[in-house]
């Protein structure tokens, strides 16, 4: 009689796990994996196909000759400089909007993180338009 009883029980567990399962599962509307396609009534614009120029300009890296103006770029533009990442151009954005253009290479260098072996790194990719603010 025990192995009945323990077939039993193992039975009503099997059976219990199922509805278990059943009663949690997502519904099944859409088979795993379904993919819906969603007409689209007007073509993509113009302004799209400028945006994914831009994009693809902004991804390449700097092309010889080419140099990012340090007084007017976003931050987009700051990290295609070699050895500069997001974080570090946001920093270099906030300096510049707290204490105004950098005008050359030497009040750049005032900015936490640049020394001498990032600016002879960055020296032939940068140049600068704005003029820099008096000293206080």
């Amino acid at each position: 009689m025990d192995d009945r009883r323990a077939a039993l029980l193992l039975a009503l567990l099997t059976l219990a796990g199922a509805g278990v399962r059943l009663a949690f599962a997502p519904s099944t509307e859409a088979a795993p994996g379904d993919v819906r396609l969603v007409a689209v009534d007007t073509p993509p614009s113009g302004g799209l196909r400028a945006t994914a120029r831009t994009a693809a300009r902004l991804a390449r890296p700097l092309l010889p000759g080419e140099r990012v103006d340090l007084d007017r770029a976003d931050v987009t533009e700051i990290t295609r400089l070699p050895r500069i990442g997001p974080a570090f151009a946001q920093r270099i954005v906030a300096w510049r909007e707290q204490h105004g253009p950098f005008g050359g290479l030497a009040r750049f260098d005032s900015v936490p993180g640049v020394g001498p072996k990032l600016l002879d790194a960055l020296r032939p990719y940068v140049m600068f338009s704005g003029v820099p603010a008096p000293a206080p």
